[in-house]
């Protein structure tokens, strides 16, 4: 086959290449639409996750507060009562 030009590969050479693969461009990789949506669902699910979480962590930590108080509150009954019942049998 003939050289059709300077820098212009011959027919065959262009046709090697093809079926070899090494003139091609690489496929643009785009993502369905429904894969982007559904991305996006899961970014949205664990926003809110996360959201509940911190919620949760706060009522767990006024829980343990009011814990104390209940446990400090009882505490101090115990112990007035304990003396009372002292004061009492003496």
């Amino acid at each position: 086959m003939e050289h059709r030009g300077k820098g212009m590969p011959d027919s065959s050479r262009t046709l090697a290449s093809i079926v070899t693969g090494e003139d091609s461009r690489q496929p643009i990789h785009r993502r369905p639409a429904g894969l982007t949506i559904r991305v996006r669902e899961i970014d949205c699910m664990l926003a809110d996750i996360q959201a509940h979480i911190q919620v949760l962590r706060r009522e767990q930590t006024h829980l343990g507060l009011v814990r104390e108080e209940l446990a400090s509150g009882v505490e101090a009954k115990r112990s007035g009562s304990s003396r009372s019942k002292t004061l009492l049998s003496k």
